[in-house]
């Protein structure tokens, strides 16, 4: 049960990251003047890595254990929504971040918007089957 916890607690809080940063942060972007944007973007890939960062990593750890203690279908599912997740966030989106911190494009902006929108889905997916192998554990 300890380590089905352990995984349901960092799909929560990524989740709730995921919609806070959906609904609110990265909309906010387009409200930032061009002038200030490169330091604003510097300063968010900074800041959030502080927020996302152990949970990101810690939670593919987790699942990993998880998936060696239960090795079925649910627990494999959560494994690869977790590695998967992580992986997404560390090529695509520091990618788009990479280059939005060179310089704001609205181009850029709309596609972090829609491809965030897909991994907010993903962290919900992962926070219900967290609550599955949490429920069956």
């Amino acid at each position: 049960m300890g380590l089905a916890l352990a995984n349901l607690v960092l799909a929560a809080y990524m989740t709730g990251v995921g919609w806070v940063v959906q609904l609110v942060h990265y909309p906010l972007f387009a409200a930032v003047g061009v002038g200030q944007w490169p330091a604003y973007e510097a300063a968010h890939r900074r800041r959030i890595t502080v927020v996302v960062g152990p949970p990101m990593l810690a939670a593919p750890v987790v699942a990993t254990a998880l998936l060696a203690r239960r090795p079925d279908a649910l627990a494999g599912v959560n494994l690869a929504l977790a590695a998967g997740l992580l992986l997404a966030t560390a090529t695509v989106f520091g990618s788009l971040h990479a280059g939005l911190e060179q310089s704001w494009s609205a181009a850029a902006h709309g596609r972090l918007l829609r491809l965030n929108a897909l991994r907010t889905a993903a962290w919900t997916a992962q926070a219900a089957v967290a609550v599955a192998l949490v429920a069956t554990a």
